[in-house]
């Protein structure tokens, strides 16, 4: 039970902080490029089918057991559509 316990508080501890900064800066992550720190990760679309494959690629995302944080949103004056999303099974670091 103590190993499973710890396991738990490792992986919240890992994605507390590109959580907490994805949700502290909100929308205004639109401007920014997107963000990939451990299993979260921001991804965007744009253009006019923006929202058509931010929605698909959400889609996929979820059929690949992964969780969506922040589901497919709009940035009006960019025209950026925007999900940040938990995989479990990719645990890449870029910044």
């Amino acid at each position: 039970m103590k190993n499973v316990s710890r396991r738990i508080a490792v992986l919240t501890g890992m994605m507390a902080l590109p959580i907490a900064a994805g949700a502290t800066v909100g929308a205004a992550t639109a401007n920014a490029d997107p963000w990939h720190y451990g299993p979260v990760y921001r991804a965007e679309s744009s253009g006019e089918g923006g929202q058509y494959l931010c929605n698909k690629a959400q889609s996929l995302e979820q059929a690949s057991q992964s969780i969506v944080l922040v589901p497919c949103t709009n940035v009006p004056n960019t025209d950026v559509w925007y999900r940040i999303v938990v995989n479990p099974y990719n645990w890449g670091w870029s910044g």
